[in-house]
């Protein structure tokens, strides 16, 4: 099932702002940055031995990292874990009633991204990788 941290996802109202804050407390400069036009964000990542922290910009003001800044002036935003078996462990939390977000539904193959729902977490959004 669940084998650890893959990534976090932070959101920030102003990358160079965002990027300065980090790359001080990490005491370097992101391993890649870029833009994604079509999910309305600029992106940062920070590449660790056991995990990436990537930051994350809205580019526009309707799209979810826009909702979130807007809602919380920035922050954690979405915490991925790795899974050993992402069918497995779908499969598993249908079984215990927790609610699924791009869920492609039993016997469907996984060929998007599936998040565990804020509601079933205390508000985190969980994002399921496979490892």
């Amino acid at each position: 099932m669940f084998k650890g941290v893959d990534h976090i996802v932070i959101s920030v109202p102003d990358m160079a702002s965002g990027l300065e804050q980090y790359g001080s407390i990490f005491d370097r400069k992101p391993d890649r940055t870029g833009e994604m036009p079509e999910a309305g964000m600029l992106t940062a990542h920070f590449d660790f031995e056991e995990g990436t922290v990537e930051l994350v910009q809205p580019t526009n003001d309707d799209g979810p990292i826009a909702k979130h800044v807007g809602r919380t002036g920035g922050g954690m935003y979405l915490l991925a874990m790795k899974v050993d078996d992402i069918q497995g462990t779908l499969k598993e939390l249908r079984s215990k009633g927790v609610r699924l977000i791009g869920d492609p539904g039993e016997g469907n193959e996984v060929t998007g991204q599936v998040f565990i729902h804020p509601g079933s977490t205390g508000g985190v959004l969980l994002q399921i990788v496979q490892a």
